[in-house]
This record gives C-alpha cells, sequence and structure tokens, in this order.
C-alpha cells in the first residue's frame, strides 16, 4: 500500500511540474488521472483525495503545490529545486519518476536497457538509518589495494555524508581522531548500527566538503584554476553536462572551445581527462599538462608492438 501511495505522490508531482508556470486545473488533473488505467484502477480523483495527496507531498518531499486564486491552476511553488541536476530533491524525483514510467510500460522492458544497480548499495539503507538517528556504525573494511590474505579492518566510525559517484556509493565518515575519510560501500564486508550515539558538527557542510574537488578524492592539493582545450565536438558534450560547477567557457571558435575550472586536480579529474583522449588538451596549470602528456608517453609505450607477438617471446 505504501509502495502504491509512493507512485500516486510521484506522478501528481510530475503531472504538475509538467505544466510548468501556467499551472493546470483540477478538472484536468482528474481527467489524467482517470486516463491512467494502471494507476487509477478505473477509479475517479476526489478532490479530498487530491488535497490529502498533495499535502502529503510536502510532508514527505517538502514539495509544495499552491493554487493560483486568479484562475485556480496548481502548480509547483519551487519549480528550481526540480531542475537543479545535483539537487537532492531533483534526484530523488527523477528515480521514483522513472520508476513509476517503467511500472507503467512493463511491456517494454526488453527495449530500455539499465546499468547494474551501484556496487555496495545493499549497505545504503543502514548508514541512513544511522545518520537519520546520529548513530555509530562498525564495519570491517577491505580496500582493493590490500592482499588476498589480509585481514580487513575494523572501523568504528561517525557517518557524516553519504556520496554516489559513477555508479558506486561512498561514505564520508569521522574514525577516532583521524581526519574525515572517504570509505567506498564496494570494500564494506559488513555493517552495524551502533547504540552509541555522535553529535554532527554544526558548521559540517557536506556539499561544501567536496566543493573544490572532482568526484571523492579531495586530496591535500590546493583549488587552482584549470582551462581544458577541446574541440568543437567534445565541447558539446562540457556544455550539456559540465564536469565541475566551476565550469567557465571562456573562449569559443569554429574550431574548439577553452572551459576553465578552479578545483583540486585530483586523480578522479585526471581519470575523467583521459577519456576525453586526443579531443582535449590541458593548458594550464603547468604541472598537470605535464602529467598528462606523461600518462600519454606511458599508454604509447604499452601500445608499441604486437601484443601476441610479446607474449610469445616472454
Amino acid at each position: 500500500m505504501r509502495k502504491d501511495l509512493i507512485r500516486k505522490y510521484i506522478w501528481l508531482i510530475d503531472t504538475i511540474n509538467q505544466a510548468g508556470s501556467e499551472g493546470i486545473t483540477f478538472a484536468k488533473i482528474a481527467q489524467k488521472w482517470e486516463s491512467n488505467i494502471l494507476l487509477s484502477k478505473g477509479t475517479q480523483y476526489a478532490w479530498r483525495t487530491f488535497m490529502n495527496h498533495k499535502d502529503d507531498v510536502y510532508e514527505l518531499f517538502g514539495i509544495q503545490i499552491v493554487c493560483r486564486k486568479s484562475d485556480n491552476t496548481y502548480h509547483i511553488a519551487d519549480r528550481s529545486e526540480l531542475k537543479d541536476a545535483a539537487g537532492f530533491k531533483r534526484w530523488v524525483f527523477d528515480a521514483l519518476s522513472l520508476s513509476n514510467q517503467l511500472s507503467e510500460s512493463s511491456a517494454l522492458r526488453d527495449r530500455v536497457l539499465l546499468e547494474d544497480n551501484p556496487s555496495g548499495q545493499e549497505f545504503v539503507a543502514a548508514i541512513l538509518e544511522a545518520m537519520r538517528n546520529s548513530k555509530m556504525v562498525t564495519f570491517s573494511y577491505k580496500p582493493f589495494w590490500a592482499e588476498d590474505g589480509r585481514v580487513s579492518n575494523l572501523y568504528h566510525v561517525e557517518p557524516y555524508a553519504l556520496k554516489y559517484f559513477k555508479r558506486r556509493w561512498y561514505l564520508l565518515g569521522k574514525y577516532g581522531e583521524n581526519p574525515l575519510r572517504v570509505y567506498a560501500l564496494d570494500r564494506m564486508l559488513d555493517i552495524d548500527i551502533e547504540f552509541e550515539d555522535f553529535t554532527l558538527p554544526a558548521d559540517f557542510d557536506a556539499d561544501g566538503f567536496f566543493n573544490s574537488c572532482f568526484g571523492i578524492i579531495v586530496g591535500d592539493e590546493e583549488p587552482q584554476l584549470i582551462r581544458l582545450k577541446v574541440d568543437a565536438f567534445q565541447a558539446n558534450y562540457l556544455r550539456s553536462l559540465p564536469l565541475h560547477h566551476s565550469q567557465k567557457e571562456v573562449e569559443r571558435t569554429e574550431q574548439y572551445t577553452i572551459f576553465s575550472y578552479f578545483l583540486r586536480p585530483t586523480y578522479d579529474f585526471i581519470q575523467e581527462l583521459l577519456t576525453m583522449g586526443e579531443r582535449m588538451e590541458v593548458l594550464e596549470p603547468s604541472p598537470l599538462r605535464k602529467e598528462m602528456a606523461r600518462i600519454g608517453r606511458e599508454m604509447a609505450n604499452r601500445h608499441k608492438g604486437n601484443p601476441k607477438e610479446e607474449e610469445a617471446k616472454e
């Protein structure tokens, strides 16, 4: 029953959000409800039901549906949060909305291709519960670099925040007197919620912690100005999906575009730059440019010759 209600709430948000700033009347909402047989099951959308759903949407998602008295139309009070690609409400709404749409299009399931669920997702629920109740968590952790025979370490951590990056979940937490550290959920072997409470610092800002980095590695480098020159084709991808919130387009020609960023040149960022291959050139800073050149030379050396012939020699 609860799952069915959530579907109805998301449908209502989606229906009103699609109407935009012009809004939509209750009569049209009711009409769309009745035409959605899978959701309505042939029932009418009663006024009282609509009002209850509207109140529940605000309580559960913080999304306020308001009425414009001049024409009796309904719209989302603040649509900016649903437009913010990095916003929590947008992320949750998109995920649930997609789930609704796929449920209503089950006949097309063989034609809708999705990626596998992110690794480590089985621990997300426990961590969210611990965060919600300000409880410590204990987990066994074995990093990829550990030898196969090595026993995993046991950590007793204050869970500060969760971050999702490249289909993996990460926990930002405090372990003893050590600085904040990021733990990958797919390297956890088990997890327990403890009875022990912790107090989240009043000035803690999860978004601010990762603000100057790309991905989940914060690193010791200071944020700095980075300028990339990309060809005209690749520039389209960066315009439609910026690498970082600091991205600015500083020069544009028919052949190339120069983008600037202000962040830490960490391993995650370098790996992302490599995905653009020969379509991208680092203009500055000089150390990053040299590092990209070194990686390029190393890759070229590794790809010299015929690999089958080299294996035969060995």
